[in-house]
């Protein structure tokens, strides 16, 4: 028991150290740029920035909520927020492969089964696309005449958009609902997995598909739920939509703010589907695609750096924050244990 106290010391202060050595590289290769513009920033640009950026977290922490207190009750608004925090900390830090692995580690932290964190996890992924959808045809309907005028080639590409991330809804609801896949893969794996140990694994993961089934079919039966956990997700997305105009407002006072976040919205679907050059993302292909002609190079880069700051850095750094506090308090938790056990050796 000792020794494993001791290793336990030892590997959550391992973690840590590894942790904050992926930071300092992250923050010197790919975060530079965005800090060194943050302080060429108007400090009240920078407060905007900042309060819509948290914002954001409180009501994506509320959407979350809504889907997690269904199979924990005790699931908060703040849990909600501090999920997201992690798991945008974890995305960092693992460049984008733990990100979905951290979200449902964290809901089983809070008590959920890992087919309910699953099922939380993937609804909470198909909501924030079905708003990103409704947002961008949103976008395209109000702003139509105006995106024609600007780019007009742009229009199919963002149809393209619409129709993929559709696609990706109904796959992840028929992967994470149907009754009939399921028996499917029952089916398959019976006619080819005949050895003990396969089959002892199949059957748990049977038992995960069925429950991570009932958990979606639990709350997508509940359209009230459903509409109200979509209406937070087109809320938190409004105001991550905002940045952009907040910064280049100050710039621009007569730029349209409907087609600011209409821009953003188009950035948004479009970065994955469209075709990218070497050494620069989706996202920040296409929002300096659409944003330069609008209001020059310097600017539009200005405005997609704190756009990353208020969306991606922000939340990592408070998910750093909790992370290290969680950590902290592992390390002094088996700290009181080694020396419980300590005090018990000497007494014998």
């Amino acid at each position: 028991m000792k020794s494993n106290s001791k290793a336990k010391i030892f590997l959550n202060i391992g973690l840590l150290a590894i942790m904050i050595g992926v930071i300092i590289y992250v923050m010197d290769n790919s975060l530079s740029d965005i800090f060194a513009q943050l302080m060429k920033t108007s400090w009240i640009v920078v407060g905007l920035v900042i309060l819509l950026g948290v914002i954001y977290q409180i009501v994506e922490g509320r959407s979350i909520k809504e889907i997690a207190s269904y199979f924990q009750k005790d699931f908060t608004t703040k849990d909600g927020f501090f999920t997201s925090c992690y798991v945008a900390f974890y995305r960092v830090i693992s460049f984008g492969t733990g990100t979905l692995l951290s979200e449902i580690y964290f809901y089983k932290k809070k008590g959920l089964a890992v087919s309910q964190g699953v099922g939380v996890t993937a609804l909470h992924m198909i909501m924030y696309k079905v708003a990103v959808i409704f947002l961008s045809v949103l976008g395209l309907i109000f702003q139509f005449s105006l995106f024609y005028e600007r780019a007009p080639k742009m229009i199919p590409f963002i149809l393209i958009g619409v129709v993929l991330t559709f696609v990706i809804i109904f796959s992840l609801l028929v992967l994470s609902s149907s009754i009939n896949l399921q028996v499917f893969l029952i089916k398959w794996t019976n006619k080819y997995f005949k050895r003990k140990k396969l089959r002892d694994w199949v059957d748990k993961c049977n038992l995960q598909i069925y429950s991570l089934r009932e958990t979606v079919q639990t709350i997508t039966k509940d359209r009230s739920a459903m509409l109200r956990i979509f209406s937070w997700n087109v809320a938190k997305l409004i105001f991550w939509y905002v940045i952009p105009y907040v910064v280049l407002v100050e710039n621009h006072p007569t730029i349209d703010f409907l087609l600011v976040v209409s821009f953003t919205s188009f950035a948004v679907i479009l970065s994955g589907v469209f075709p990218t050059p070497a050494g620069i993302g989706p996202f920040e292909f296409v929002y300096l695609l659409l944003f330069k002609p609008l209001v020059g190079t310097v600017d539009a880069v200005s405005s997609l750096l704190l756009y990353r700051f208020g969306s991606f850095v922000l939340p990592f750094l408070i998910g750093f924050v909790f992370v290290v506090i969680q950590k902290r308090k592992d390390i002094k938790s088996d700290l009181h244990a080694v020396r419980e056990e300590k005090q018990k050796t000497l007494e014998e």
